[in-house]
């Protein structure tokens, strides 16, 4: 119940920075293991904070630790019950994984250390062409200004911390070449939020451009939504079935209504304006 608590303060914390849409992430890390039980894969238990109905809408969120390909065995039991599936990989070889093989729609990293690799262009931007989108975390360079934080080796000095995110970061974005790229709190407590402005402003200090900052806080995270939703809902990503949004989305594009029936009125009223140009035209 007290990391219940803890999770309804962040979540006040943030519906007064201006979200209106978070993520809750559960992490499976080695030795853990995907669990067996397909009827109830997911943990996280969404009606525990009814309060927040009609205030913030929440999804669900797994983050795979993965070092080795055969801890990615039952992944194809977790793509249906997550909103968003992530990666992280510890190794170049996980890495490379993740690219070519897993479902998955973020692939992240631990950026209070070193990274794992070198990132390559090549393979950086293979991944973007599937749909695939790098998140940046940014608690590690805001938890401070002293103290430590915890990593996959242990407790680190904050200031270590702020070094290695700024140096992995910055390595993200060569590779990247900008595009591609999302950004989020990963907070654990209320202090480590930051309202869209803050990031904004840190992303054009890392090197961004002020536009790419905006998407990495407004489009992006709803392509990551929206190619959850098409994984739960649809067929190979091409027929969705329902008049439901197909995703939350951020900002006025899900106000403008997301939908099946909205992309099909569209449609119907491209055919009438064609047939029409063709009657004036003989």
């Amino acid at each position: 119940m007290l990391q219940v608590h803890s999770l309804k303060q962040i979540l006040c914390t943030l519906e007064e920075l201006g979200y209106s849409q978070v993520a809750f992430n559960f992490e499976l890390a080695p030795p853990n293991k995907v669990p067996n039980d397909t009827k109830t894969p997911n943990p996280i238990d969404l009606s525990l904070f009814k309060e927040f109905k009609g205030r913030i809408k929440l999804y669900t969120r797994i983050t795979l630790v993965i070092d080795d390909p055969s801890q990615c065995q039952g992944l194809s039991k977790l793509t249906r019950a997550f909103d968003i599936i992530a990666v992280r990989p510890r190794s170049e070889r996980a890495l490379q994984l993740a690219v070519s093989s897993l479902e998955c729609d973020l692939i992240t990293f631990n950026y209070g250390e070193r990274l794992p690799c070198y990132l390559k262009h090549k393979t950086v931007c293979s991944a973007i062409e599937k749909g695939i989108l790098f998140e940046i975390v940014y608690c590690a360079a805001v938890d401070g200004p002293a103290g430590s934080i915890s990593t996959d080796n242990g407790i680190t000095d904050a200031g270590i911390s702020r070094k290695h995110f700024f140096n992995g970061v910055a390595s993200l974005i060569r590779a990247s070449r900008s595009r591609g790229l999302v950004i989020s709190s990963g907070a654990t407590n209320p202090l480590l939020c930051r309202n869209s402005y803050d990031v904004i402003n840190l992303l054009t200090v890392l090197g961004l451009a002020s536009s790419t900052s905006k998407q990495c806080v407004s489009s992006s995270p709803a392509k990551v939504l929206l190619n959850g939703t098409l994984r739960i809902r649809s067929y190979k990503q091409t027929v969705a079935i329902g008049d439901e949004p197909l995703a939350g989305g951020v900002g006025s594009a899900s106000e403008r209504g997301n939908t099946v029936s909205h992309f099909k009125r569209k449609l119907e009223d491209n055919t009438v304006l064609q047939r029409q140009k063709k009657k004036l035209s003989s």
